[in-house]
């Protein structure tokens, strides 16, 4: 009966939502997170990253100069390092990226390439400043970088702003590719805002720890605000048998 007992109480705990799934509301300052300046991608990633570029360019057959969402459906599921790994292989191909941190709210990739956060993405939404004036260069050839600037009082109006469209021609004329981190999808509404104003969405999930109605979630609210979802990367998903025997099964 005690073994019974157990059992029963596991089921029931599996079923409560996680803490990551009801932080919509959490305004808790959040630990800094220490971040390398410079990221050595394995070949094997790399070759990955290869692939996904190849896929969206036959799922975007006809549009030459691409602007793409990055989101994932909660925190902490790695979509700032993701999408820097893919801006850095594609740079390296001599094809002209620029990335842009539309995550306001908790922005990380100025500490990934060490760049000052402050005149950004919320001062060119604001008109405070030209996009030349917010684009920063990278130790990256071919790699530019718009951080995410000075948190404004009312986030989601910026992107309201009827401007924003505009802004994103004007960063396509200046990059083959235009990659913009967003916020989580369930978190905040920024990243349904912005998502009809791309060419398509990717969105990041963590293996073994994003449940599937979460994602599901995060799908649908990105389908009904229009936006395309062009495939979803499965971030940290851990080998329990060698490489080598995936590829053979």
């Amino acid at each position: 009966m005690a073994k019974t007992y157990e059992a029963l109480m596991k089921a029931e705990k599996a079923k409560e939502i996680r803490p990551e799934e009801i932080k919509v509301f959490d305004i808790k300052p959040k630990p800094k997170v220490s971040l390398p300046v410079s990221l050595k991608i394995p070949f094997q990633i790399e070759e990955e990253y290869h692939r996904m570029k190849h896929k969206i360019s036959i799922a975007l057959p006809e549009i030459k100069k691409k602007a793409l969402l990055f989101s994932s459906t909660s925190e902490g599921e790695g979509t700032s390092s993701i999408i820097l790994g893919f801006a850095t292989t594609i740079a390296k191909g001599n094809e002209k990226v620029l990335l842009v941190d539309a995550n306001i709210r908790s922005p990380s990739l100025h500490d990934f390439l060490n760049l000052e956060k402050k005149t950004g993405f919320v001062e060119l939404v604001l008109g405070e400043c030209s996009l030349r004036d917010v684009m920063k260069e990278t130790s990256h050839s071919n790699l530019s970088v718009i951080t995410a600037g000075i948190l404004h009082s009312n986030p989601f109006s910026l992107f309201e702003s009827a401007v924003l469209t505009t802004l994103i021609d004007q960063m396509k004329a200046e990059a083959d590719w235009v990659l913009f981190d967003s916020p989580p999808i369930n978190t905040y509404i920024d990243s349904i805002a912005l998502a009809s104003r791309m060419n398509g969405v990717v969105l990041v999930v963590q293996a073994e720890k994003t449940r599937w109605e979460v994602a599901q979630t995060a799908k649908t609210r990105i389908e009904t605000a229009h936006g395309e979802i062009l495939g979803v990367i499965l971030n940290r998903r851990k080998m329990y048998i060698p490489a080598w025997a995936y590829n053979l099964l």
